[in-house]
């Protein structure tokens, strides 16, 4: 595991996030940035998250606290997301799963830098 996801995998480990003893959690986070340009919010990350994330992390979602629905809040929560997909704890059991894809591409947006 790389050194920047195994801080990340404690801290969520601090946080009481870490994944669920039953549930397989990939060992996918990239060691680096690979293509910076590959992926933007606007292009590819927002859709993700507005189809994936924000029916819970909206307004009067169940999980308002965090608020997912645009650029500027997605990235304010940069380190929760990442701790959150890294430990598997998100998105939750028994609402719809990411693909691998989409994982993918979340992980690999933020590790370079979550360009708009």
């Amino acid at each position: 595991m790389p050194k920047y996801s195994r801080f990340l995998w404690l801290a969520a480990l601090a946080l009481g996030c870490a994944p669920k003893a039953d549930k397989a959690c990939p060992t996918d986070a990239p060691a680096e940035c690979l293509d910076a340009a590959a992926l933007s919010y606007n292009d590819n990350i927002g859709a993700i998250m507005n189809a994936r994330c924000t029916p819970c992390h909206a307004t009067g979602g169940v999980e308002a606290s965090i608020i997912l629905t645009d650029y500027g809040h997605v990235t304010g929560e940069r380190m929760t997301i990442e701790a959150q997909l890294l430990t598997c704890a998100m998105p939750p059991d028994g609402s719809p799963q990411l693909t691998t894809d989409e994982r993918t591409q979340i992980l690999s947006w933020l590790s370079c830098g979550a360009p708009q």
